[in-house]
């Protein structure tokens, strides 16, 4: 078989003893999930299907609901009385809900006075979901757990800040290079993280909170120094304001050009996972480090590299928020939590580059609509991320409870059988 070829075979499961675990002896484990089970659980959570994200969506919002239910004073005066007049409680209730579903829509969807501005809010609020959503989906495919979306974020946004305030390029050129500054930035913090776990084997969630803090705390004192501070913002951590020929171009109302751009982001993803050799190695050491290893797959490169291509799109989730809805000067608070919003966004999705674009949607929609539900109908816009919560929650409940099937993977053995079957006919 050709070296092309050798890096795609699964390992043989009668393999030869000095490379079987537990040194050959009978009853050793040839499982890596035996050895790691935490690696089987992460598959089962991060591999969900589109069952499992509609079910956990439900679920979170009708528990939410029941929550800013039994929260509401009138329903709360209700319950008094509730045995003798019950009618009153969903009386009350009822139009509860009904007022916060009218208030949901029309703040994110349609209004009758201001037409479907609302819809370009929460595209809006969905822009820098769907490529941090991505950026995690990609981590989470090679069993990863990048939490270090805020930090990844946060060197992107500088990397852009600076290149969009202090270069001087033609219109076009300069949007385009302040971008890939912002991808660049966010793919090395991001890859340093991958490197030390490749060559330490310490654990990406540990080093991604530690480098979220040094992000932090370290852009906050980059701001504050002449090179980047803002200079009508004399001794607060804010940068110069972008020069016009950065600034992502508003194509109508407040919908920009940032959404088509992680569309095409999408696209990026789906074609890098699905359809190229390094997407393959990705998913194959996703789903089993040692059998990827013993077929010939670098699995410290892919470690880095994986990392590397997850803080790219965080990075462009930070271009977005510079170069389109913060232009004026970036803050240590730029990421504005989507950082770990896009968890959710990414489990939601089940890591499928279709169902994190809707998945961010429909978080875009809850950010959007949460003021007018406020406003309203008197419900705390607090209750969104406690909905957020719930469906981390929900979709990561099947694995441990059991009352959803578990996805196993099949698709790619299926496809490396066929590949070993072919080459060696």
């Amino acid at each position: 078989m050709s070296s092309s070829n050798s890096a795609l075979t699964p390992p043989d499961p009668q393999g030869p003893v000095d490379k079987m675990p537990n040194g050959g002896k009978p009853g050793g484990s040839r499982n890596a999930l035996a050895d790691q089970p935490w690696r089987g659980i992460w598959r089962d959570i991060l591999g969900g299907g589109v069952v499992r994200s509609i079910v956990a969506i439900l679920l979170a919002l009708m528990v939410g609901m029941l929550i800013a239910v039994f929260t509401n004073e009138e329903v709360q005066e209700t319950l008094g009385y509730f045995f003798s007049r019950p009618q009153d409680f969903f009386n009350v209730a009822g139009e509860l809900v009904g007022d916060a579903v009218r208030a949901m829509i029309q703040g994110a969807i349609y209004s009758p006075s201001r037409g479907f501005q609302p819809l370009l809010a929460t595209l809006q609020w969905a822009t820098p979901l769907v490529a941090a959503g991505l950026g995690l989906g990609v981590a989470f495919r090679a069993g990863l757990f990048n939490i270090g979306g805020q930090g990844q974020m946060l060197v992107g946004a500088l990397f852009a800040s600076f290149v969009g305030a202090s270069w001087s390029l033609p219109i076009g050129l300069h949007l385009i290079v302040a971008i890939i500054a912002a991808v660049l930035g966010g793919a090395m913090w991001a890859a340093i993280v991958g490197f030390l776990k490749a060559q330490t084997g310490a654990h990406e969630v540990i080093l991604t909170i530690m480098f979220n803090w040094i992000a932090h705390w370290g852009i906050t004192y980059l701001l504050k120094q002449p090179l980047f501070q803002s200079p009508n913002a004399p001794g607060f951590a804010k940068s110069k304001a972008v020069e016009s020929t950065a600034v992502m171009p508003q194509l109508f109302g407040s919908f920009g050009l940032g959404f088509l751009i992680v569309l095409l982001a999408a696209v990026i993803y789906w074609w890098l996972m699905d359809r190229s050799t390094i997407g393959f190695q990705i998913r194959a050491v996703g789903i089993n480090p040692n059998a990827a290893r013993t077929a010939g797959i670098n699995v410290k490169g892919i470690t880095v590299i994986t990392m590397a291509i997850s803080g790219a799109f965080v990075g462009l989730a930070a271009a977005t928020q510079t170069l389109e809805v913060h232009p004026s000067g970036i803050e240590p608070t730029i990421h504005a939590g989507v950082g770990f919003d896009a968890i959710t966004v990414a489990l939601l999705g089940g890591n499928n580059p279709v169902g994190i674009v809707l998945a961010a949607l429909l978080f875009g929609l809850l950010k959007a609509g949460s003021v007018s539900m406020e406003i309203q109908a008197g419900i705390p816009r607090d209750i969104i991320p406690v909905i957020q919560g719930l469906i981390v929650l929900f979709v990561a409940a099947p694995r441990f409870l059991g009352f959803l099937p578990r996805p196993t993977g099949t698709k790619l053995a299926d496809r490396v059988a066929a590949r070993k079957a072919k080459a060696s006919s």
